[in-house]
């Protein structure tokens, strides 16, 4: 090799290298216990943000419905299980659900809404109001 093709594969490296933030490219820490659960995360300009946590809580086996909306009447396109874990990207003003009237944009449902009254939030979590 000569000193052009070094400096021009140097030249190459720094500027992929330049391109990607360097928390991207921290390895991941070694002690995380493999029964954590996953966290969301959005990316924002350059950065992810980790979304909140719920849990949906339905009882005697039935399901929670996805809405288009934040309201009892927009169309339901779809459901979730009790028990199941979602990402929750903000809570919104809706329809009341046994007199409670937030509801929760759940993050890859394309915007879609479930009724706060039936998804248990984290402990110490917090969810942004849209």
């Amino acid at each position: 090799m000569n000193r052009s093709t070094v400096r021009h594969s140097v030249v190459a490296v720094a500027a992929l290298l330049a391109l990607f933030p360097t928390t991207a490219m921290a390895a991941a820490p070694a002690s995380t216990p493999a029964s954590a659960p996953a966290k969301a995360t959005v990316a924002t300009a350059g950065q992810h943000k980790v979304l909140p946590q719920g849990t949906v809580v339905t009882g005697h086996g039935r399901r929670l419905h996805i809405r288009a909306g934040a309201g009892v009447t927009y169309k339901a396109t779809g459901t979730l299980r009790s028990g199941r874990q979602v990402s929750l990207v903000c809570k919104k003003d809706g329809t009341s659900v046994h007199g409670n009237r937030v509801w929760y944009r759940l993050a890859g449902h394309h915007g879609r809404y479930v009724s706060a009254h039936y998804v248990r939030v984290a402990a110490g979590s917090y969810v942004p109001w849209c």
